[in-house]
């Protein structure tokens, strides 16, 4: 059975890949901390911490296939520039140099749509140039480990971090919070449950061996766009709140993306498809924090 590495295992990709991954895979995981691993309890993966010697000795220690750089900073938190740039750039340049001399088949990294050449969009502009510097200094470092290149649209489910845009909506909307201001809400979105994302990365991994590219990148996504107006309206419906939305009470940020239009032609001709419709994936969200 093949070895996966994931980065971030604790993180709410991280966590679902790994257990997504499981069933087929010895799955190990490395953290900043081990301190809380608290989207992986029921689970015995073996974690390790992401530093210098103990990389190293997860390598001497198990035959790694693929690596799934999964760790990601946004500074949301206050997190430092150093903090971003060691997790989003150094980790995963260390553990593509240590790959390539362990002979490790794959090195998965994780990208974001908004990482858009040119654009004037500064809302975590931090985050997304962190996210073009590391697929610049892949495209340089590469060698006889295949890259995939992941680039991941608006993502959502169960056990996402609460200050998210999605988490905290339906919070809000559950507690029939009096009023809730928002943008006019034109902006299209392709929104792709978690399940749909995890599937993806198993069938890229499955199917290494069709992608002849040394570098590749895949899109994920579902190919539907769906304004956040309407996906607003959607979750109000689906939680039942007596909430006004007031559309129009805030700007959009300067330079909004207004359409993140995905081609994911590459994934589907893998024989991949996204399953989960908005409704359903939604729902499950609700029954997730109602249990």
């Amino acid at each position: 059975m093949k070895t996966i590495l994931i980065t971030g295992i604790n993180g709410f990709l991280g966590s679902h890949l790994a257990k997504k991954l499981s069933s087929n895979y010895n799955v190990i995981g490395l953290e900043y901390s081990l301190n809380n691993l608290y989207r992986l309890e029921g689970y015995s993966f073996p974690v390790f911490l992401s530093d210098e010697s103990s990389i190293k000795n997860v390598f001497d220690n198990y035959k790694i296939d693929v690596v799934i750089h999964a760790a990601t900073i946004y500074r949301r938190a206050g997190e430092s520039f150093v903090d971003l740039i060691n997790t989003n750039v150094v980790l995963p340049v260390k553990l593509y140099e240590i790959a390539q001399k362990n002979k490790t088949g794959l090195f998965i990294n994780t990208d974001t749509f908004f990482n858009i050449e040119g654009t004037k969009y500064q809302y975590l502009g931090d985050y997304t140039l962190s996210k073009r510097h590391i697929l610049e200094w892949l495209k340089v470092m590469q060698s006889e480990t295949k890259i995939i290149n992941m680039k991941l649209f608006h993502m959502y489910g169960p056990n996402d971090a609460p200050n998210k845009f999605i988490p905290s909506m339906i919070s809000q909307l559950l507690k029939n919070k009096e009023s809730i201001d928002l943008t006019p809400g034109e902006q299209k979105r392709d929104f792709i449950y978690i399940d749909d994302v995890t599937s993806a990365y198993k069938c890229v991994i499955e199917n290494i061996d069709l992608i002849k590219d040394n570098i590749s990148e895949y899109q994920v996504a579902t190919g539907e766009l769906t304004s956040i107006k309407d996906f607003v309206m959607i979750l109000k419906k689906i939680t039942n709140s007596n909430s006004v939305l007031n559309f129009g009470a805030m700007l959009y940020r300067e330079g909004e993306i207004m359409v993140s239009e995905a081609d994911n032609s590459a994934l589907i001709k893998l024989r991949w498809k996204p399953k989960v419709v908005l409704e359903e994936g939604i729902l499950n969200i609700i029954n997730y924090k109602n249990s």
